[in-house]
């Protein structure tokens, strides 16, 4: 039995060891992330996670059961030098590393100059280091876990494939592992293994928000989108805040051929008040597809007003939806909203897209003279605006000065692309003017520019006019 000093010492003694431990722990500074991804890149939750960071740096390790064993010299080399220059130096640790890194030493120190390339960031010589070791020791699991991080954070995702599922054939899969290669097979364009992957990884992580997106989206690749929305709405149950959601929603919904349930979800969306100019400008696209012009005009309009210079190509498309439908006065009232909301940035090609669609509009609700105005300010700023001659040629035809249309049509018909179009309207006025023959020749011309089954029936036509009218003379 000891004595009661004894017992004392002891006690004492381990105290004292206890504070030195913590003491020297407090003065260590915390240990370097493993190339941590950027806030922005698509792996950054699952790659930062301190969890996944630990694992990394506990690969430091050895499992002398499962991989490459040491000499008691080697053992002896690795724990006192080595160890204690990982937790102070690291290029130290490097410099004693690459001494002892020899064809014939084991692959533990490859490996461990691997992951000090690794934690610096220094991913070519981290990548050569662990396939040094795998040539040494193929089955070496550590090594081909990290070989697949590290060819995963240099983005060179097919290289990653063979030593993350290597990796999981030697009995090191887990949630990351299996989510970083649906990763990459999803990138890689092969869904159904994406699919497979991730669904592997909810097995060990099945509260995972980005491995159940990175499912979802398999699952819309692969066409099962009863699959997908099941799962998106198990995460906006979750998550009902979140916009991306309701927006992948809403575009399942549309893939499908269901607007009206699409536009439900971006009208919540909406109601959340964090819609978006995009969502807000496809919302009304739903709509308008539906023939509720009021609505579709309230949500473009809504659109623009929340960023109309960052959507303005957009938005101007909207105003031409609302006036190939012969919404006239909907597309007026887009139009001046866009205006109003752009300010200065209605610049350059914008703005001439805007003025045509303004003439365009004018031309609908019966305002001739304001149409032709707009339309001459464009061909004056853009002599080769092929768009804008056609449609002042319109004007001048149906309003009996048949010479300026036909100049127009000329003109247009000389710039590349538009040559079909402006011999079309050119027949036109020929068949007007009772020219058919003329006409015919044409509209010849036009389909062999550019063949069109409408152009042909019309073709068609005027032949059928023509012998009539032979046959009556």
């Amino acid at each position: 039995m000891l004595r009661p000093l004894t017992l004392l010492s002891l006690a004492l003694l381990a105290a004292g060891r206890m504070a030195a431990a913590d003491a020297a722990s407090a003065a260590a500074p915390p240990p370097r992330p493993f190339a941590p991804a950027p806030e922005d890149h698509p792996l950054a939750a699952a790659w930062n996670d301190p969890d996944f960071q630990k694992r990394l740096l506990g690969s430091y390790g050895m499992k002398p059961d499962v991989e490459p064993r040491m000499t008691p010299e080697e053992q002896a080399f690795y724990r006192d030098k080595v160890v204690p220059a990982l937790r102070g130096d690291p290029k130290e640790a490097l410099q004693l590393l690459q001494g002892r890194a020899k064809p014939g030493a084991t692959a533990q120190f490859d490996f461990a100059m691997g992951n000090v390339h690794f934690q610096n960031d220094d991913l070519t010589n981290a990548i050569k280091s662990f396939e040094t070791a795998i040539e040494k020791f193929p089955d070496f699991l550590r090594a081909q876990k990290n070989l697949g991080f590290a060819y995963l954070r240099t983005g060179q995702l097919d290289q990653a494939v063979k030593p993350l599922t290597r990796t999981a054939s030697l009995g090191g899969g887990d949630g990351k592992l299996f989510g970083f290669l649906g990763y990459c097979y999803s990138n890689l364009g092969r869904h159904a293994a994406a699919q497979g992957a991730y669904q592997q990884a909810l097995l060990f992580e099945p509260d995972n928000t980005d491995f159940k997106l990175g499912l979802i989206k398999s699952a819309i690749a692969l066409g099962n989108y009863d699959h997908a929305l099941a799962l998106l709405d198990e995460l906006i149950q979750v998550q009902p805040d979140k916009d991306s959601l309701w927006t992948l929603q809403a575009n399942v919904h549309v893939q499908k051929g269901q607007p009206d349930r699409a536009a439900v979800s971006l009208e919540m969306l909406r109601r959340l008040g964090q819609a978006k100019p995009p969502q807000l400008l496809l919302l009304g696209d739903l709509y308008l597809n539906q023939d509720a012009r009021d609505l579709a005009l309230a949500a473009y309009i809504e659109g623009v007003e929340k960023g109309a210079g960052e959507n303005l190509g957009k938005a101007l498309r909207a105003a031409d939806i609302l006036a190939s439908r012969g919404a006239w006065k909907e597309s007026g009232d887009l139009l001046n909203r866009i205006k109003t909301a752009a300010g200065a940035q209605l610049t350059g090609a914008d703005e001439l897209k805007w003025l045509k669609l303004s003439a365009k509009v004018a031309m609908g609700a019966g305002d001739g003279a304001r149409a032709i105005q707009v339309l001459e300010e464009v061909t004056q700023r853009n002599p080769l605006d092929a768009e804008a001659l056609l449609m002042a040629g319109d004007y001048y035809s149906k309003n009996g000065q048949p010479e300026k249309a036909q100049f127009r049509y000329e003109t247009a018909g000389k710039i590349s692309g538009f040559e079909a179009d402006a011999l079309v309207k050119q027949a036109q006025l020929l068949v007007s003017s009772r020219k058919y023959d003329s006409a015919i020749e044409l509209l010849r011309k036009a389909q062999k520019v550019k063949p069109r089954d409408n152009v042909q029936r019309y073709l068609e036509r005027v032949e059928q006019v023509a012998r009539n009218a032979g046959r009556r003379s």
